[in-house]
């Protein structure tokens, strides 16, 4: 797993182009894990029923497999 600190925006829009689930972490505490909604705000998104804002995202942690479906895009792309 790894975690991210910057870049919130373009991890959620990849996270849910490539439609992998994610764990985030709040500035309050709270832990979110689920799959990004298709409603997204300039406010904030959705991981599955819960509405998090963009400004109170501290990190992302994201799987092995979302890596891996974006080696197989970029691998497709160039060839």
């Amino acid at each position: 797993m790894t975690m991210v600190k910057n870049h919130f925006e373009t991890v959620i829009i990849t996270a849910y182009i490539a439609k992998q689930e994610i764990t985030i972490q709040t500035k309050k505490g709270e832990n979110y894990r689920g799959k990004i909604q298709k409603k997204m705000t300039e406010d904030g998104f959705y991981v599955n029923e819960g509405f998090i804002a963009w400004d109170e995202l501290d990190s992302i942690d994201l799987e092995e497999e979302y890596f891996h479906f974006w080696q197989e895009i970029v691998k497709q792309a160039i060839e």
